[in-house]
């Protein structure tokens, strides 16, 4: 992403003196273009400064929204025919419904970039930078979006064994759909050798866990953002089939369920203990 960044950043830098009648060039640029929703993407202006203007001047104002910006370093160089090369970047994401894409892609055109600068003189300039469209692409198919279902139907058997109607019994058999589906009673050995091998990391997934809790009973981009950060924990610690349960949950057509959500961390929690011992 560096290397393709400062190749932009280069190819101001070789453009034809007639394009560079202004002291200061811009371009700007999404990294992905097109992402999945909740993926991260990187947005750089690049700067191409001549000798008239001061390098530490330059100021580059931009609005992301409905995105989240992280502002990243800005990366600074100089060109062979005298200019200064600026990179301004910021990593975006957003998590929210906002974001959703109702349809396969959604597209955002966002405000441009206003750069600023003064002169080694002291007179100021201003231009803007456009920005390309950004799509967002669903992980959904349209039949996934018209009948919301797991992948896996799992009707509980008729037997003598009753349990009264109610939101754990609910949360029990949205559960027992998740894990069906991940096939974890074949993988279950297999998991429990692999976590004897390397340490989890307990004390992020406790954060993780005790967020989730929380955000059970707050509003729908609240429990969609905490599911997604636990299942990106769990990715990472190879819990794969427990990251799988909590996307689903996160990335559910309807608004996440929050007895599902307390079921699936109370499982968590459990295998965090059986791992400490």
């Amino acid at each position: 992403m560096r290397r393709t960044a400062l190749a932009v950043v280069a190819a101001l830098a070789l453009a034809p003196a007639a394009a560079a009648a202004t002291p200061v060039a811009t371009q700007a640029s999404f990294s992905p273009l097109v992402h999945g929703f909740g993926d991260p993407v990187v947005a750089t202006v690049a700067v191409a400064a001549d000798r008239s203007v001061e390098p530490g001047s330059v100021r580059v104002a931009a609005s992301f929204g409905p995105y989240d910006a992280t502002a990243l370093p800005v990366e600074r160089r100089a060109a062979a025919d005298g200019r200064v090369l600026l990179r301004f970047a910021w990593r975006l994401r957003c998590t929210t419904s906002a974001c959703v894409p109702r349809k396969p892609e959604r597209t955002f055109l966002l405000p441009a970039a206003h750069v600023s600068w003064l002169t080694r003189g002291g007179a100021a300039g201003r231009t803007t930078a456009l920005w390309p469209a950004l799509t967002v692409a669903s992980r959904l198919t349209p039949g996934d979006l018209a009948v919301p279902a797991f992948l896996a139907q799992t009707p509980p058997p008729a037997s003598g064994l009753r349990l009264p109607a109610g939101p754990l019994s609910i949360a029990l058999l949205a559960l027992g759909s998740l894990l069906a589906a991940a096939g974890l009673a074949a993988l279950a050995a297999p998991l429990l050798r692999r976590r004897r091998r390397a340490p989890l990391p307990v004390a992020p997934l406790q954060l993780a866990l005790e967020l989730v809790e929380r955000a059970a009973s707050g509003d729908v981009d609240e429990r969609r953002r905490a599911l997604y950060q636990l299942a990106l924990l769990l990715e990472e610690a190879s819990l794969e089939p427990e990251s799988w349960a909590a996307r689903k949950l996160a990335w559910a057509p309807a608004t996440p369920d929050p007895d599902g959500m307390q079921m699936l961390s109370l499982v968590i929690r459990e295998q965090l203990q059986e791992a400490a011992t």
